[in-house]
């Protein structure tokens, strides 16, 4: 647990030693996403739960990129596998921080919605749900898990982001096209994204364990 806290510490250092201009894009995809989500049913614009739930993959693909991969090109990540760490507190540590962010940030964009909806549109009520909020949980842990996988297993890691957005798009329309024959409960999507997720941290764990890690990236 000690070496998951280590991570976790070294990755927010690190955040919040970013340049500037990070926390301005972060803040950019904050207000046009609230935008978006605080639209009325009525304007075109609107699409419903679905913006926050695709959210997900660009926040944790912001994460994932310089947790996961800068890491591996930049040679980081050889001198935390060297530094005494136990393999699985590095991967679990990079994993946390990744989803803990983009769940931070999802909250937070839909906290703000409903002052949009107030002030632009004299409506106090949300459009969003607890379920939502679960759905976009579990669609960030399967991204954050997906990423942590793919970043090691794939030849060429810039195509990961579009792996998971690809992912994400093919699990989303399979559930709404069963949903159009049959009777689905709402939580069958979010337990689908956490059972890929938790397969992808198995398979992300056994990828850290192994010398594949320290293979070159190809860019």
């Amino acid at each position: 647990m000690s070496g998951i806290l280590t991570i976790l510490r070294k990755e927010w250092r690190c955040f919040i030693g970013s340049d500037r201009g990070i926390f301005i894009i972060y803040a950019v995809l904050i207000v046009s996403w609230s935008l978006m989500l605080a639209a009325p049913s009525n304007t075109t614009v609107q699409a419903g739960p679905l913006w926050l739930v695709f959210f997900s993959v660009v926040i944790s693909a912001n994460f994932s990129n310089t947790v996961f991969i800068a890491e591996r090109v930049n040679g980081i990540l050889e001198i935390l596998l060297t530094s005494g760490l136990s393999r699985r507190d590095i991967l679990y540590g990079k994993m946390l921080f990744v989803f803990g962010m983009s769940v931070g940030i999802g909250l937070f964009c839909a906290a703000v919605t409903p002052l949009w909806r107030l002030a632009l549109y004299k409506e106090a009520a949300s459009t969003l749900t607890g379920e939502t909020l679960l759905l976009y949980c579990a669609a960030v842990f399967m991204n954050t898990a997906c990423s942590a996988y793919l970043s090691v297993r794939m030849g060429n890691p810039r195509l990961l982001h579009l792996a998971n957005l690809l992912l994400l798009g093919l699990l989303v329309t399979l559930h709404f096209v069963v949903s159009y024959y049959f009777t689905v409960p709402p939580f069958i999507l979010p337990l689908a994204l956490l059972f890929i997720g938790a397969l992808a941290t198995a398979a992300a764990r056994r990828l850290y364990e192994s010398e594949k890690i320290l293979q070159p990236v190809v860019l």
